[in-house]
């Protein structure tokens, strides 16, 4: 069976002609107005624009005198309106008002079009608002795109697609059978109303960086912070000479002198990595001496061990020891064939003696 909507003016009309009615028992108001707004909801789709409101103070004596109901006598004078009817006959008022006019009549239908437009914002804005209290984001990367990215994995697209349920059934005025429902409904549009300019930033601030760059030929690739190998953070480095000897301390640098770091500039100036910190170790540390800068590019880096975190960073960092090789020895760096033959070939050369040298000879 198809349900026809319900305007939003029938709901207010509905709302009008209840308070006319509240003199009587709220059971008996019930059967009076019991199938009201589907009713006329049914009449306005068949009279399409024909269609006119009656006036609720009239309806209301109509019904009290096909029920044999007295007329209504003065209400009491310490009764009072409650706010959601006055909010709702206002709405109706101020709509009845811009409607006069034909392009504040177009304005409106147009923006009642796009309200499924906003329910599905609203259920995306609340995704991203909880996304982060579960999860991290989607692989290294990190942002409200990295969160939206990660929608199409469990359990993103489980959360998301929860979300849009509600979001679209409140929208169509379902799932609100309480006060108490219909409250947290208005809290929760009103919080993200408030925080939908914010979350478009975002989303426009992480395109921004995959957007065409013009000084490379190619789209940028989503960045991860430091070094990485395949898509993963590297978390440390163990160097061996050319006798395959482990190093016990190494400094390293790129092409340019920079410092090589295995933490990247989004660490921060935070004593540890944060990357690693949050996943819950090993963490590693920089090198430290009196008197010097923390050095992130002398390897291998301490390491705070794995399980004893106690989330105070001052007493983690403590706790950091130097990790152990993966390695005692590896393979020596082979040796250029040629060079080799060189060094065995024939007697080694020996120096030719000075003129002075000669000179002394008897």
């Amino acid at each position: 069976m198809i349900t026809t909507p319900v305007r939003d003016d029938i709901r207010a009309f509905a709302s009008a002609v209840r308070a006319h009615l509240d003199d009587l028992p709220v059971d008996e108001v019930d059967d009076l107005l019991d199938g009201l707004e589907a009713d006329l909801s049914d009449q306005a789709a068949e009279a399409g624009d024909g269609f006119t409101i009656p006036d609720a103070a009239t309806y209301a004596a109509e019904l009290r005198a096909a029920a044999g109901l007295p007329e209504r006598g003065d209400a009491p004078a310490t009764k009072r309106t409650p706010f959601r009817e006055r909010l709702s006959n206002a709405r109706t008022s101020v709509e009845a008002q811009i409607r006069r006019n034909p392009a504040g009549a177009w304005l409106l239908d147009l923006l009642a079009s796009l309200r499924p437009i906003w329910w599905i914002l609203r259920a995306v804005v609340l995704y991203l608002f909880i996304a982060p209290l579960f999860w991290s984001g989607y692989g290294s990367m990190s942002g409200a795109l990295a969160y939206l990215i990660g929608a199409v994995q469990f359990p993103g697209i489980v959360l998301l697609a929860v979300l849009l349920l509600v979001s679209v059934q409140w929208g169509r005025g379902r799932w609100a059978p309480n006060a108490i429902v219909r409250g947290l409904r208005t809290a929760v549009t009103i919080v993200v109303v408030v925080l939908t300019p914010f979350t478009l930033a975002a989303i426009g601030g992480n395109l921004q960086s995959l957007v065409w760059d013009g000084s490379h030929d190619v789209l940028a690739a989503p960045y991860t912070s430091g070094l990485s190998l395949d898509g993963q953070r590297v978390r440390n480095i163990f160097a061996f000479d050319a006798d395959g000897n482990a190093i016990p301390t190494v400094q390293l640098f790129d092409q340019d002198g920079t410092p090589l770091t295995t933490v990247g500039n989004a660490n921060g100036n935070a004593p540890f990595d944060n990357y690693f910190y949050g996943g819950g170790g090993p963490v590693p540390v920089p090198y430290t001496a009196p008197g010097a800068a923390d050095a992130w590019n002398i390897y291998p880096l301490h390491e705070i061990p794995a399980g004893v975190m106690s989330w105070d960073s001052v007493e983690d960092v403590k706790k950091a020891t130097a990790p152990a090789f993966p390695f005692l020895r590896v393979q020596p760096v082979p040796t250029d064939a040629a060079s080799s033959a060189g060094t065995t070939a024939g007697p080694t050369p020996q120096p030719s003696p000075s003129p002075t040298d000669a000179a002394v000879t008897p």
